[in-house]
């Protein structure tokens, strides 16, 4: 059993398990590879990066967390059900994990999420209409489902690439803090 499985391996998804794993929680990061970020040919407003391109971004951003122990894999995730302490998360290829926690960061096939009970509706941070968030998700990414969070748009965030990082990252130490009993930071020396 995994401590986290993260559903989508995006800005968000891939910046919650770089955190989950230095902080020594088991992480699966289920990904279809078709982030969005991947139809930026030019990023230039990450702070920090002078210049870049989505798929460039978001690769750095899976290698650091595969340095820290993060498992990642290919595999579309078609189901979730939930216990009284863990997930299981169903993919397409037929294979089944177990997680204590769960982190969903897509930011469209909403299907799981209703499948759960959970209620969504339009992200008005987004001006197509097209992306929706969960009705009262809390600030760090907590749904009414225990150990059931979300993180970037899903959330109600902005559609900006940094702040799918900064909430990714957020949702993640909610978990640690969680886990460990104590607030958790991560400053490097």
């Amino acid at each position: 059993m995994y401590d986290v499985i993260i559903i989508g391996g995006g800005i968000a998804g891939g910046s919650a398990a770089i955190y989950t794993a230095y902080g020594e929680l088991s992480t699966l990061v289920l990904d279809t590879e078709k982030s969005q970020i991947h139809q930026i040919s030019e990023l230039r407003n990450y702070p920090g990066i002078l210049q870049t391109t989505g798929t460039k971004l978001r690769q750095t951003i899976k290698e650091q967390a595969k340095r820290f122990g993060t498992q990642w894999r290919t595999e579309k995730v078609i189901g979730i059900s939930k216990h009284k302490q863990h997930y299981t998360v169903i993919t397409e290829q037929g294979n089944g994990y177990e997680g204590k926690y769960v982190i969903i960061a897509t930011n469209l096939g909403t299907e799981l999420l209703e499948d759960l009970g959970i209620s969504l509706k339009v992200n008005e941070n987004v001006p197509s209409g097209k992306i929706k968030e969960v009705v009262g998700v809390q600030f760090n990414g907590r749904t009414r489902l225990d150990r059931l969070y979300v993180a970037g748009l899903l959330a109600g965030m902005p559609s900006q690439s940094v702040i799918a990082s900064g909430h990714g990252v957020a949702v993640a130490i909610q978990i640690l803090s969680r886990e460990k009993g104590k607030p958790f930071m991560w400053h490097d020396v």
